[in-house]
């Protein structure tokens, strides 16, 4: 193929990307006005659909998401514990020279 028919090619399918995306975006626009001339009311409020029964007790669904990661980190990885969280990618050399530099400079000095 030549590079004038692989462009022509490429043209010619944004040119149908464009005009399907036109013709979805009519059909969804006549979706929606005929949605709303058959005059259909909102849904009940959230509040009508909710029993008039005593309020259970209060759960907290952070400790229950906890729970839940915990169950699945313990069934994939088995009886492990996690000891640190930490990036392996990094390097602890320059970490090391800190702490070096750091105590060897309260070491007195013999003159």
């Amino acid at each position: 193929m030549e590079m004038g028919d692989l462009i022509g090619q490429s043209l010619g399918m944004y040119g149908l990307a464009i005009v399907i995306s036109i013709v979805v975006a009519i059909v969804i626009k006549g979706i929606v006005a005929a949605l709303s001339l058959t005059g259909r009311t909102a849904p009940p409020a959230a509040a009508q659909l909710v029993s008039k029964s005593a309020p259970g007790p209060a759960v907290d669904q952070a400790q229950d998401d906890i729970a839940a990661i915990a169950a699945a980190v313990y069934a994939v990885m088995g009886a492990h514990r996690i000891v640190r969280i930490q990036d392996a990618r990094r390097s602890h050399a320059w970490e090391a020279e800190g702490r070096i530099v750091h105590q060897t400079s309260h070491a007195p000095r013999h003159r």
